[in-house]
């Protein structure tokens, strides 16, 4: 059986669009709530991956390191590239781009933000990295830390519902997602938004 929990970063930037350019460190309750994941000591992990973004690679560099782990920083684990919107703060983008965000939301395939990623493109590309991770993990317990975007589209892929549902789905800060994958089985959803 192989498994691999998604934990989504904490809180950084708040109120603000974060995407694969524009980066932030964890707010200090952004860390505390990823640590509270792991502070009773449970410890099931075999290895670690992680985006490259510091709201990701800091903690997951810090918990590999304290528990002798290996660790896997992806480029491809990234999050969608959002283009002219990163770094503006949500409430100026849907007063001033509330239209074309809306679109976005409700269809991002065919609405990418101006000047970012297509999201045929990034589903591509983290589909890739997740089917390498499923390799590196084969028969263990891996922790992925990544971001909103990816946990959906990682969900998109193993339940396979339309791309038009992405964001019916919460991906909460330092939420935890469980998939498992036994033998050459589809992968399956365990849990998502939970905890240890």
């Amino acid at each position: 059986m192989t498994t691999i929990d998604l934990l989504r970063h904490g809180e950084a930037a708040p109120g603000v669009c974060l995407g694969a350019r524009f980066d932030s460190p964890l707010t200090t309750e952004g860390w505390q709530r990823m640590c509270a994941i792991v502070e009773d000591g449970k410890m099931p992990w075999d290895g670690v991956a992680s985006s490259p973004l510091i709201r990701c690679a800091a903690f997951a560099e810090e918990l590999a390191k304290r528990h002798g782990l290996p660790l896997k920083l992806e480029p491809r684990f990234r999050e969608l590239d959002f283009g002219e919107w990163e770094g503006e703060s949500w409430t100026d983008l849907y007063r001033e781009a509330g239209g074309p965000l809306l679109e976005f939301q409700r269809q991002p395939g065919r609405n990418p933000a101006p000047g970012g990623e297509h999201y045929w493109d990034f589903e591509a590309r983290v589909g890739k990295a997740w089917g390498d991770l499923l390799d590196t993990a084969r028969d263990r317990h891996w922790l992925l830390v990544c971001h909103a975007g990816v946990v959906r589209t990682l969900l998109r892929l193993v339940l396979g519902f339309p791309v038009g549902h992405l964001f019916s789905i919460q991906a909460p800060y330092a939420g935890l997602t469980r998939i498992e994958q036994e033998g050459g089985n589809p992968a399956r959803l365990v849990f998502h938004g939970g905890r240890l």
